[in-house]
């Protein structure tokens, strides 16, 4: 648990943080708002200046607002200007650190299709470097440190074609609407994940085959970055076995099958080309589908994107429990033999209890005058609109809780219930 910058130190015990790349998956705005600033001053606690800091966080409205099931939500815009409010600063404070991983993978492990999964993160891509611009910030400079998230499923050729049908939405997006100049902001830099909610219960050994093909997809598309999900991820978190395992198929595919040695080695193919034409303009047709309805942040608060994901999600699985779509070892092929007995990751015993230990003793020891007016302080610039994160930074240093910080977002900002689908 990473509950204050006590814990962020501990998390970082011995790691130079200027010699390494770290990626903080703190998934949403509100998160990013809290944790980065306490990665920051950690950073400030240790004497290196933020503009040798490398790495990433994904502060996507996607996460907080939709896919996720949480008891407590803030308001969608109010959701979208944290994550304008995290772009602003750290693309001014931090330079060299990527402020957002654009997410489509979480959204389609929700029940999303791959068309839907691209428009949402390409619309709220452009949404935000459009509100970013209406800050004063040129979009090209912003663009320069923006990065997208996929998910790969089995559809193989399929999913090799959108890749490359986002890869150029992406240029001229930047090129065209945002008159980008500098060729770094028009390249759609991204991370893939294979998909898991494709991996199976049964025969889970099968998954490792899985994966494998959509990291073979994902590379022949084009990604900058993998990660290829662990075969026993059906059951539980990936064990250390597991875990080597999807490491070992990375690297296999890296140093042994020559297929990173040339670019786009698929381009050219008549099939491939026409099946990306195609996956851009459905692509295409949703983004401008979501825009008539007066933009990403819009289609969250009306419901659009809600029913969207249910709609989906009933449609697929009745196709699969129908045997349309055919899975191999549950609908079909299957095996009488009992599901194995796996080994499942477990977390350790009294991790929360000695957590719970460590937040009194910081409650004891900080100044707890200063953490109060710290908490004022940036609840105000929750309300008048400036940028929060020079005061979620003070409230980091002064040892503020993750806790105590959010309940001051609920507090400025209000609570909101996301749609009911029936």
């Amino acid at each position: 648990a990473i509950d204050s910058v006590e814990d962020m130190d501990l998390l970082f015990k011995d790691i130079a943080l200027d010699q390494v790349t770290v990626s903080l998956v703190s998934h949403y705005p509100s998160n990013s708002a809290i944790l980065f600033p306490m990665y920051l001053a950690l950073a400030k606690r240790r004497g290196i200046p933020w503009d040798r800091l490398k790495g990433s966080i994904q502060n996507d409205i996607t996460l907080e607002e939709v896919v996720r099931s949480g008891p407590e939500y803030i308001p969608p815009q109010d959701c979208f200007r944290i994550q304008c409010d995290n772009i602003e600063f750290i693309r001014q404070q931090v330079p060299l650190w990527n402020f957002m991983t654009v997410n489509g993978y979480n959204l389609r492990e929700f029940g999303t299709s791959a068309i839907t999964e691209s428009a949402v993160a390409l619309v709220n891509a452009a949404e935000t470097l459009e509100s970013l611009q209406d800050r004063g910030h040129d979009p090209g400079w912003l663009g320069q440190r923006m990065a997208f998230f996929w998910s790969i499923g089995n559809d193989f050729f399929e999913e090799v074609a959108r890749i490359r049908a986002v890869r150029r939405l992406w240029h001229r997006i930047m090129t065209y609407r945002f008159n980008a100049t500098d060729s770094r902001a028009s390249w759609m830099r991204c991370h893939v994940q294979t998909s898991g909610v494709s991996l199976t219960r049964q025969e889970p050994m099968n998954n490792v085959v899985r994966a494998s093909y959509h990291a073979l997809a994902a590379v022949l598309g084009g990604v900058q970055s993998l990660h290829v999900d662990s075969f026993d991820e059906a059951y539980s978190v990936p064990t250390e076995e597991a875990a080597l395992l999807s490491l070992r198929t990375q690297q296999i595919l890296q140093e042994e099958t020559g297929v990173t040695q040339v670019a786009d080695p698929l381009g050219g193919s008549f099939y491939v080309e026409s099946l990306t034409n195609e996956m851009e303009r459905r692509i295409l047709d949703e983004m401008e589908e979501i825009e008539s309805k007066g933009g990403y942040v819009a289609a969250i608060k009306n419901g659009w994107i809600h029913r969207k994901i249910s709609d989906y999600f009933r449609q697929e699985r009745e196709l699969v429990e129908s045997g349309r779509i055919r899975v191999v070892a549950q609908n079909t092929y299957q095996s009488q033999d009992k599901l194995p007995s796996i080994n499942v990751f477990r977390y350790p015993r009294g991790a929360a209890e000695r957590q719970k230990q460590r937040l009194d003793k910081l409650r004891q020891t900080r100044d707890n005058q200063k953490v109060a007016e710290a908490l004022i302080g940036l609840e105000k610039s929750c309300r008048d609109g400036r940028n929060i994160l020079p005061l979620a930074v003070q409230c980091a240093e002064n040892g503020c809780s993750e806790g105590e910080m959010f309940a001051v977002f609920k507090k400025a900002f209000g609570l909101w219930k996301p749609p009911v689908l029936w």
